[in-house]
């Protein structure tokens, strides 16, 4: 027979709720098949001694501890343990704790799980941080959220490709170096398919090696990156931040749209939709870009300057009818819109 040499991870839970650390051992170890060695501690002191008597791979520390918090308790490993990997639990998710807990070198801040499913997730989220530099991808499932899978490759500035299907859909977003390089969803490219990806409520994920795409078609900080996504994620009720583009397809489903619309009468015969600095995504028989950008430019101008400067709320969306075309342009913090259609002359037929 073949020698084993499977490494054995070992797992550091630090948390006050007993109650907590027994179903999570329980489940966490019935997931890993003993691949998993847990030691759970109730407070700092017990923490510090198990660290004291053997090392681990990973410190997961609740954040929401008596005496002395999860982040300053982070505070201090990081002077007697600077080189130990720790994953933070959050119940209440406060972003001035998340970004403390990363500045001070968490490789991770997660949603305490309430759930199986939760805890599921966690379990995925944690096997692949523990094999991290290995040469295969993993699997697992989107309930502890793409947002944190990436920033984990991020941190650990690894280079990788993460495959995200969910139904009949399938997207790709490119990680090079610990930054968001490039994505793709559909018809769509760049930071609007990045953005409709990380809006997604679920699916499944495949961490899958490096290869180069076609074009870098998203620069700046991963890390403003996913707090804009998770913004218009919030201000669009928790859907994906194109979930109310084109009659509530999202940009996995742009062209499917089109094709319903169709059908009801209405003949799309143009279509723009460009990010929020103006990078054309995606067009459809639009025969002058550069005058349909200006378009979008006179008319936030002209929206700008109805408010007089005063506060009057995001403008969204305005339709033209020019002959017997309608020019309908959706203007939105992340992207814009225009869509030119030939109104019907008459009912269609049912």
């Amino acid at each position: 027979m073949p020698e084993e040499t499977e490494k054995r991870y070992q797992f550091l839970f630090v948390d006050d709720d007993q109650a907590f650390l027994t179903t999570l051992s329980a489940l966490l170890k019935q997931n890993s098949k003993a691949h998993w060695a847990i030691r759970t501690a109730n407070n700092h002191a017990q923490a510090l001694e198990h660290l004291k008597g053997q090392p681990v791979d990973i410190v997961v520390l609740d954040v929401e501890m008596p005496i002395m918090d999860g982040v300053e308790f982070l505070r201090l490993l990081r002077h007697t343990y600077p080189n130990q990997r720790v994953v933070m639990l959050s119940e209440k998710m406060d972003e001035t704790a998340r970004k403390t807990s990363m500045e001070l070198g968490a490789v991770l801040f997660l949603q305490k799980p309430n759930s199986d499913e939760g805890l599921n997730g966690l379990f995925a989220v944690l096997d692949a941080l523990a094999v991290a530099g290995g040469q295969s991808g993993f699997r697992g499932v989107m309930q502890v959220g793409l947002h944190d899978v990436l920033q984990m490759e991020c941190l650990a500035r690894k280079s990788s490709i993460l495959l995200v299907t969910t139904g009949n859909r399938r997207g790709q977003i490119f990680v090079c170096d610990g930054e968001i390089i490039h994505a793709e969803s559909g018809p769509l490219q760049g930071e609007m398919a990045l953005y409709g990806l990380l809006g997604l409520a679920g699916g499944e994920f495949t961490l899958q090696p490096f290869a180069e795409p076609q074009r870098r078609s998203i620069s700046g900080n991963y890390e403003f990156l996913l707090m804009e996504a998770a913004r218009l994620r919030d201000e669009n009720g928790g859907q994906s931040p194109l979930s109310n583009s084109m009659g509530g397809a999202d940009s996995a489903s742009f062209g499917e749209n089109a094709v319903r619309t169709e059908a009801r009468g209405v003949r799309i015969e143009e279509a723009l939709l460009c990010s929020r600095a103006g990078e054309v995504l995606y067009q459809w028989n639009c025969e002058s870009i550069e005058k349909r950008l200006d378009l979008f430019k006179q008319l936030e101008e002209e929206a700008v300057g109805a408010s007089k400067g005063t506060p009057s709320g995001r403008f969204h969306r305005v339709s033209m009818d020019i002959g017997s075309s309608r020019i309908t342009v959706q203007i939105q913090p992340a992207y814009k819109l225009l869509v030119r259609s030939v109104l019907p002359t008459s009912p269609p037929n049912p």
